[in-house]
Order: C-alpha cells, then sequence, then structure tokens
C-alpha cells in the first residue's frame, strides 16, 4: 500500500504575515502622531541669512539646510554689485508674494518655490526651525523611520514565503520516488 501525504496547511502563516503587517502599519502611524505632536513644544531655532538660495523661476523649488520649518521670516536679494533682478534691487527684501514656501510632510524640508517670472533671484534668507534633537522627539522619529524600513523587508519575507510554499509542493509532489530505504547513524 502507498502512503498519501497531505498538502502543509500554510493558513496560520498567511494569517500571521497579515497580523504582522498590520501590526507594523498601526504602531508606526502611532509613532508618527506622536513624534508629530510633539513638534510644536521644541525649541525654535533661528537661522539668519543663509546664502546659497536660488530662486530660480525654471528650476523651481530650492531647500533650505534645516529641516522641520517653523516660518521664513524674510528674503533678502543678494549684493553683487549693479545687478539687478528684474525690479529687485541688490539687498532689497524680497516680497513674499514673489515665492512660495512649503514644509514636507515626511522629511520635514523646507522648500522656497519662486512664483513669479522674476529669474534667478540669488537670495539669503531668515527662517525659523524646530530643534529635533531633543529626546521626546527624536526616538520616536527613530523607531518610525526603522519601523518604515521593515515595509522593504515585507516584500522580501512575501517572496520567500511564496519561495518555500513551492518548495514545499515540489518536496511533496516528487519526494520519496526513489523506493529505497534510507537511514541514519548516529
Amino acid at each position: 500500500m502507498k502512503k498519501k501525504y497531505s498538502a502543509v496547511d500554510l493558513t496560520d502563516l498567511a494569517i500571521g504575515i497579515l497580523i504582522l503587517g498590520i501590526v507594523v502599519t498601526i504602531g508606526s502611524r502611532i509613532l508618527i502622531l506622536y513624534r508629530d505632536s510633539q513638534l510644536t513644544g521644541l525649541d525654535v531655532v533661528t537661522t539668519a541669512n543663509e546664502t546659497g538660495i536660488v530662486m530660480n523661476s525654471s528650476e523651481g523649488v530650492d531647500t533650505l539646510v534645516h529641516t522641520w520649518g517653523a516660518s521664513v521670516n524674510a528674503c533678502y536679494a543678494n549684493a553683487t554689485g549693479s545687478e539687478t533682478f528684474g525690479a529687485i534691487l541688490p539687498n532689497a527684501t524680497i516680497e513674499s508674494a514673489n515665492y512660495t514656501v512649503t514644509i514636507g510632510n515626511v522629511g520635514g524640508e523646507i522648500n522656497i518655490i519662486n512664483a513669479t517670472a522674476t529669474p534667478n533671484i540669488d537670495a539669503q534668507c531668515t527662517y525659523s526651525w524646530y530643534n529635533t534633537s531633543r529626546e521626546d522627539w527624536s526616538l520616536p522619529n527613530s523607531a518610525a523611520t526603522g519601523i518604515a524600513e521593515f515595509g522593504n523587508w515585507f516584500d522580501i519575507i512575501i517572496i520567500v514565503g511564496i519561495a518555500g510554499l513551492i518548495l514545499a509542493l515540489i518536496f511533496l509532489a516528487f519526494g520519496n520516488r526513489g523506493g529505497g530505504e534510507a537511514s541514519q547513524v548516529y
């Protein structure tokens, strides 16, 4: 009489992977919400006259050095001799109607976008940003970043699980065909 082998039930594995994905998603969302709730309680630092900012209407966006900005207080055209920037003279304040400031939701990048057709304004800006080195903000941020990296590993876990399933099915279907006896001596 020939032995019949039953297929391996992988329902528990599938449910486990699904629950793991849900827990990781909820955990990272909670960490990000907690991190963001702490942001406005952090110390505000002001950077005065950061140079190297180019408000170029063709390139669109220039990013400031510090992240998690509170506000851009003022921007000035750099003095470069007798050069003028359209209607904006060197060392003159660039009116806020000439640029738009956005702060990224994920990394807090402070972006300055030229909102006018005035090309190539070499500017310096004074802006305020939150000092994110305090532990009650940096710890949840590091943890949320680490959990977000798990998303990359989650795909790998799924692929390895599927490969294991295929190998298990192959071994079940074609295994033990030799008919010979095998023994293990210890």
